[in-house]
Order: C-alpha cells, then sequence, then structure tokens
C-alpha cells in the first residue's frame, strides 16, 4: 500500500496532464477501499445502499439480488479488479491476461455504470428545474459507482494506448488516421438531438390534456393524484427540447465560439470541458435510467413483474417513450466524445496533430 501511495503522490505531483501515469493506481484504490467498504455491509454493517424501495419498479437493478448476495458480489468483483489492476501496471506485452483485463476492466466499468444508478440521478437533475432538491445516501453512493466506473474506463484506454505503441494523453501513433468519432460524429449528433424528442411530445401532449398513448381516465387520475402534474409535463418538455438544442452545439459554431451577443465572453472560444462534462454526466445519467426503464417495462409487459400502479396500468404509453434513453445517452456520450476529439489541438506529449 505504501508503494501505491508513493506512485500516486509522484504522479498527482506531476498534475493532471500526466493522468495517464497514475490513474491506474487510483482505479485499484478505488476497488479496495470500496470493496471494504462492502465487506463491512456484508459481515451487518449498517447503511447498505441497495434496499432502496422507494421507487418500487424503478430501483437499480442490483437492488433485485438480496443484500448478501450482491455484498458478496462486489466484494468479489472489487477484490479481483484490484489484483488486475495492480499486476498489470508495469506488464505490456499482448499476453491472454492483458485481454483478460481489458475485459474484465470495461465489463467492471459496465456493470457500475448500467446496473448500479437508478432514475433517481436523472429525476433530481430534472426536478431542479422545479426548485425540488433531494439528495441521499443512495444517491451519493451510486455518484461514487459512477465515479469508480470512470476510473476504470480510463485505466483501460490507457492501458489499451500503451500495448498498442500509442500516446498514453491521446491515443495517437505514428501512423494516426482520423479518429471514426470524428467522421460520424455530425450524424451521431444530429441522433442524439432527436432522440430525447419522442419523449418531450409526450409530455407536451399531456401537459395539454391530450392522451397520447394512454386513455383519458389514466391521465385524469394521473393528474387527480399529482396536482402539479401538468405544470411538471411542461417544465420536463421544456428541459428536452433545451437539451436538443443544445447538443446541436456540438457540431455548431455557436458550440465553438460563443456568440457576439453574449456579454463578456462574446466571440470567445468555449472551453471543451464546458460543453464535454455537462454532456457526459446526462449522458450517463439518461443511460443508466434508460436501462432502468427498459427493464422494468419488458418485465412488466411479459408478466415477470405484477403492475399494480397508475403508471404500469398503462406502460406503454407512460415508459414506452423511454425505451429510447439508453440510445439517446449512448448517442449523446459519444457526440460529446466526438467533439472533444474535433476540438483538441496537438498533442503536448507527443506532438502529434
Amino acid at each position: 500500500m505504501n508503494s501505491i501511495s508513493s506512485l500516486m503522490k509522484r504522479g498527482t505531483e506531476k498534475g493532471l496532464k500526466y493522468w495517464p501515469c497514475w490513474i491506474g493506481y487510483l482505479a485499484a484504490a478505488w476497488s479496495l477501499l470500496y470493496g471494504a467498504i462492502h465487506l463491512y455491509w456484508l459481515i451487518q454493517g449498517e447503511g447498505y445502499p441497495f434496499n432502496n424501495d422507494s421507487l418500487g419498479y424503478f430501483s437499480a437493478i442490483i437492488t433485485y439480488l438480496p443484500a448478501q448476495v450482491g455484498g458478496i458480489v462486489f466484494v468479489v468483483l472489487c477484490l479481483c479488479s484490484f489484483g488486475l489492476g495492480i499486476s498489470i501496471q508495469k506488464s505490456l506485452d499482448r499476453t491472454f491476461l492483458q485481454r483478460v483485463f481489458l475485459i474484465f476492466a470495461w465489463g467492471f466499468a459496465s456493470f457500475l455504470l448500467l446496473f448500479i444508478p437508478d432514475i433517481s440521478l436523472i429525476a433530481a437533475m430534472a426536478y431542479a428545474f422545479l426548485f425540488k432538491f433531494e439528495f441521499n445516501w443512495q444517491m451519493f453512493n451510486q455518484i461514487i459507482c459512477i465515479i469508480g466506473a470512470l476510473l476504470w474506463i480510463l485505466t483501460a484506454v490507457t492501458y489499451y494506448r500503451r500495448t498498442h505503441n500509442a500516446c498514453g494523453n491521446c491515443g495517437r501513433t505514428e501512423a494516426c488516421k482520423p479518429f471514426l468519432l470524428v467522421r460520424w460524429g455530425r450524424q451521431i449528433t444530429i441522433m442524439a438531438a432527436i432522440a430525447p424528442l419522442p419523449y418531450a411530445l409526450t409530455r407536451f401532449a399531456w401537459a395539454l390534456n391530450i392522451p397520447l398513448g394512454v386513455d383519458a381516465e389514466f391521465l385524469k387520475d394521473f393528474n387527480t393524484i399529482n396536482p402539479m402534474a401538468q405544470l411538471t409535463e411542461w417544465v420536463f418538455g421544456v428541459i428536452c427540447i433545451c437539451g436538443a438544442i443544445l447538443t446541436l452545439g456540438l457540431i455548431m459554431k455557436w458550440g465553438e465560439v460563443f456568440p457576439r451577443w453574449f456579454p463578456f465572453i462574446g466571440g470567445k472560444r468555449v472551453p471543451i470541458p464546458l460543453a464535454v462534462i455537462p454532456a457526459s454526466i446526462v449522458a450517463i445519467a439518461v443511460t443508466a435510467a434508460g436501462v432502468v426503464f427498459t427493464f422494468s417495462f419488458f418485465a412488466v409487459t411479459f408478466n415477470l413483474l405484477p403492475a399494480d400502479g397508475v403508471l404500469l396500468g398503462s406502460i406503454s404509453g407512460t415508459v414506452g417513450p423511454m425505451l429510447i434513453w439508453v440510445p439517446w445517452g449512448l448517442m449523446l456520450g459519444l457526440a460529446a466524445l466526438a467533439y472533444y476529439y474535433r476540438r483538441r489541438g496537438q498533442c503536448i506529449h507527443c506532438g502529434r496533430k
């Protein structure tokens, strides 16, 4: 542990520009710490975060596992990731172990991103526009898992670059061709901007008392249960439209240079993180919620789970529009990545463009 701490310290001293030097150790340290926390929960410690029943069918998929089983799964995964993460830091040969590591790292990251979060993160973002703020331990734990997933994704990317003679920071090689995402970035971004429109259309229709996808009695009962339903539908629909417009900014001129009419910053270049970070956060939250909605939709449709609520009683019209959320989130994430690759300049480490 002392060697890990010293290596992480030296890497941090070099700064974020040298993140490939220490990101793998940081990911391994995250796994060790999070695995230790789950071991504590496994031996009857308090605070196990996956027993949240308040969301019902829209809880994280991991909640369907008993607490003991979930704890064992996490302890094993975290210990394996820690061991593999440490073992590959100094090994660059393209052997079977390296392929196993890449598969495990991407699989572990996908598990943390898709099966741990529920709909509460995207709901918190949306309800913030209604000045409703709610934050609890379950949501904080989801953020911890998302951070861990990002650490392991960066570790896998860095390791792949190292084993393929590419620059650890930018990924370019001597015979580097234009990145595929840059060539298809415009098409991907347009699809990402269009994807939320069916959901927005449904919300606008309900706000106007048009029972789109549901029967009139359902809409009446829904509005009775939630007196602020119509206002909420308007807000959610507008958020989607604004999000679609901002997504188009990833391929528009005003997404690279602030319009002249902007006070103080008009005409200046848009910082890359200002566009990439918010788009990535929304992409992760939308994709994770989309997985939960998709799982619930098919589970109820095929009678794997009973439908005993107002929303679930008309699941085709209520949850159906959210089936597009997984491809929407994935395309938004790819669009943000394409924006980054298109705008990044010459690498300060390898000098390639």
